[in-house]
């Protein structure tokens, strides 16, 4: 299971949203404003927000910035969600700021986390942050940081319970993420009808920054305005292409902001060999299994998911659970034809999508109380998705967790 949070995060526990930005913004003033001591860039979007923050946040680094970047859900351990300049902050360093932020009681799980983030980076001298949203957007604890400017990836349907039943209604609750920062920049995903939802007149489009073409698998080419470069995408999935486009126009962005001094092709190549995201097709090795992890846990992340299993080399075994509040059925259905055998098991805590729902959904699964005794009722070789916490459960068994 997933490591313990600080005692001082437990009472915090996430519950529901409170539509108020006042409560961070109101303990931010009383601690000196961290979020104003570095320039910072958010990213927000359905799918693919915390892949471009991982590629922006290295590419950054690799320019000689000390960057934090701040990310969520976590996958085994809080601590993954803070790192400035590659460094992952200790427990010890993150229950000293959780304990300067006892002053503010009111604050939610997540916005004490954010704080924490502003505190941890201004002590810590960051040049540069990258903020990935955690939900939606209007709301969001990282609009407490001035934002110079802020990417979006899409927007899909996922989580309409809080953020509205219609895509369009989604996109106006993501949009403004994007509102009064200079550069508003627009994922090559976001589709042209949903633009004038976002509420951000004044966006541009990544291709208006950088342009970008696929040469094969794994690999691209982008220009922006010194000629084509070839570069490696650094995470696997035809998906990630969409990423790295969004990721450089918002590096761009960071240039003609002054954040650095030229995008320079070869210290982006450092960077993205630098790049490193677990649980999004990435393969660890669990009690002695080499397992494929990914995080698709809605419809748009699915289909991109059964795209690569369409072209993978080998026909993978399925092991799956979700929440409660996903597509069960169209996630099942797209996965099914394309994955041999399947087990599954209920998720824990009071989210979880019941395990008699799971299996109507593949109703010739086999069925486990744990994710690693559904692992042992597979053949190799295994594929294990449909949410983040399916892979943080088999990560906090893995031979090597943070490989």
């Amino acid at each position: 299971m997933p490591h313990l949070l600080p005692l001082s995060l437990e009472k915090r526990r996430p519950g529901l949203i409170q539509p108020t930005l006042d409560r961070i913004i109101r303990a931010a003033a009383m601690l000196g404003h961290p979020e104003s001591a570095f320039p910072s860039i958010r990213i927000a979007g359905t799918n693919g927000k915390g892949s471009v923050a991982a590629m922006l946040a290295a590419i950054l680094d690799a320019h000689g910035l000390r960057t934090g970047l701040y990310t969520s859900p976590h996958l085994v351990d809080v601590e993954e969600r803070f790192l400035l300049a590659g460094r992952r902050i200790t427990r010890p360093e993150l229950e000293q700021l959780l304990a300067e932020l006892e002053a503010f009681p009111d604050l939610s799980f997540f916005e004490a986390l954010t704080l924490a983030a502003f505190l941890w980076f201004r002590a810590g001298g960051a040049d540069a942050a990258v903020l990935e949203v955690g939900l939606g957007g209007r709301w969001d604890a990282t609009r407490a940081a001035p934002c110079f400017a802020a990417g979006l990836t899409n927007v899909g349907t996922d989580h309409a319970r809080w953020l509205g039943s219609t895509r369009t209604e989604i996109a106006s609750e993501k949009g403004a993420a994007l509102a009064g920062v200079q550069f508003a920049v627009l994922g090559p995903e976001v589709e042209a009808g949903l633009v004038a939802h976002l509420g951000v007149p004044d966006s541009i489009a990544a291709g208006d920054l950088v342009r970008i073409r696929p040469l094969g698998p794994g690999e691209a080419d982008a220009d922006w305005g010194q000629g084509r470069h070839p570069l490696r995408i650094p995470l696997p999935g035809k998906h990630q292409l969409a990423n790295l486009h969004l990721a450089l126009a918002l590096a761009r962005a960071a240039e003609l902001h002054g954040v650095i001094d030229r995008l320079d092709p070869a210290r982006v190549r450092l960077g993205l060999a630098n790049v490193r995201w677990p649980g999004r097709l990435s393969t660890h090795a669990i009690r002695g299994r080499q397992v494929l992890l990914d995080g698709a846990h809605n419809a748009e992340a699915t289909r991109a998911l059964a795209h690569f299993l369409t072209n993978a080399p080998h026909r993978y075994n399925l092991l799956f659970s979700c929440l409660d509040d996903k597509p069960v059925d169209i996630m099942a259905g797209l996965l099914t034809p394309l994955v041999g055998d399947v087990a599954i098991f209920p998720l824990g805590g009071d989210r979880g999508m019941p395990l008699d729902d799971l299996q109507r959904a593949f109703p010739a699964a086999r069925s486990a109380d744990s994710a690693l005794a559904a692992l042992a009722l597979l053949p190799d070789p295994v594929l294990a998705t449909g949410s983040l916490r399916v892979a943080g459960e088999l990560l906090a068994a893995a031979d090597h967790p943070h490989a």
